[in-house]
């Protein structure tokens, strides 16, 4: 597993470096599990950003916040709010499912998203900040 997924991660914290100022990173590579984290500063934003790779799938969140509040979240959690949309009344039958989302700020609504890749939000980080 940390062969392919470690240079991945390489290119990611690159573009990182080059798109984010005052970044830290934290990766952990284990044979059944691979974890990369991101923070750093987007202009007047924090840049948040966490990526997990297991057998079960590919987890990923992906957050612009002003201060402490959330103006920007990429998600794909077992989010209620995403999984009854996606599934109306029968969402309950679905709460272990990642459901791709876009969270508004303050989280105060969700809206059903394609996948994000980390590679995609550094590189659309620009346009995503300007729509705020």
């Amino acid at each position: 597993m940390a062969g392919t997924i470690g240079e991945d991660f390489a290119r990611i914290v690159a573009l990182a470096r080059a798109r984010l100022t005052q970044v830290e990173i934290t990766e952990e590579l284990d044979p059944d599990r691979a974890i990369l984290a991101i923070r750093g500063q987007f202009g007047d934003y924090r840049v948040f950003m966490k990526e997990t790779i297991s057998p079960r799938g590919r987890r990923y969140a992906f957050y612009v916040l002003e201060g402490d509040r959330v103006v920007l979240g990429l998600d794909n959690h077992a989010d209620r709010q995403a999984l009854r949309l996606k599934y109306g009344r029968d969402f309950a039958a679905h709460l272990s499912e990642l459901i791709p989302h876009r969270h508004a700020p303050d989280k105060a609504a969700v809206e059903l998203t394609g996948e994000w890749t980390a590679e995609r939000f550094l590189t659309d980080i620009e346009t995503l900040v300007a729509e705020l």
